[in-house]
């Protein structure tokens, strides 16, 4: 089997399991929002939609190097062998961070590695829309194609999932205040509004993300 089917095949299964389990995710956490169900079913259904969005977590990451090492295979870009082998430190360090913080918030280290990985996506996430723009504007490091589009694009995926993180913030809050107040109509006013800013912010990924995908499969730019 040539190399590149093989990061063909794995960039495929990145965006199925990315996209597959999150709407899974995006269910659970709508469905806690629920008022007719008891407390207890609520943040039963918000603790599934957690661990399963550790998944889509390590998909978000993974992205990065197949996408690197897919575009490398057709020819797009030609990385050293160091800039590769510094491209996947950086994944792997970048994936314990991510899934670290995000599997252990509750506690005080698991929330001061989420602080760093916010850092990390939102340098990340300018980063490589400025390497795209440059692109475009013919400075470089790549031509003006589908890979320069889509680098840009995964800059902004990286921003969007940054926002639904900071959305989740609040919505947080809200349901601590449920797990020791009880339901009332301001709480659950807090919990709806909430979930529903988020929930923007997913759509908007799912939106990129599809975009991304459609754009690598048809090459429209090139």
């Amino acid at each position: 089997m040539a190399e590149y089917e093989i990061w063909k095949f794995l960039h495929i299964c990145m965006f199925v399991f990315w996209l597959g389990t999150d709407v899974g995710v995006m269910l659970c956490s709508k469905k806690s929002t629920d008022p007719n169900l008891g407390v207890e079913a609520r943040f039963q259904m918000l603790e599934m939609a957690l661990k399963i969005e550790l998944l889509p977590r390590v998909m978000w990451v993974m992205a990065l190097p197949f996408g690197v090492q897919l575009s490398k295979t057709m020819g797009y870009i030609d990385p050293s062998s160091i800039t590769l082998t510094m491209m996947w430190l950086f994944t792997l360090a970048w994936l314990v961070i991510n899934v670290g913080g995000a599997a252990n918030l509750n506690e005080p280290w698991g929330q001061q590695l989420s602080k760093i990985n916010r850092f990390i996506v939102a340098s990340l996430g300018v980063g490589l829309i400025i390497v795209a723009v440059s692109s475009f504007m013919g400075y470089g490091p790549y031509e003006a194609n589908s890979v320069a589009l889509k680098v840009g694009l995964y800059g902004l995926v990286n921003l969007t999932i940054l926002g639904i993180e900071i959305a989740f913030f609040p919505l947080g809050l809200a349901y601590e205040r449920l797990a020791t107040e009880g339901s009332s109509p301001e709480i659950e006013s807090s919990i709806s509004g909430g979930m529903d800013l988020t929930l923007r912010w997913v759509h908007a990924t799912y939106i990129l993300i599809f975009i991304t995908a459609f754009i690598g499969a048809t090459k429209i730019v090139g």
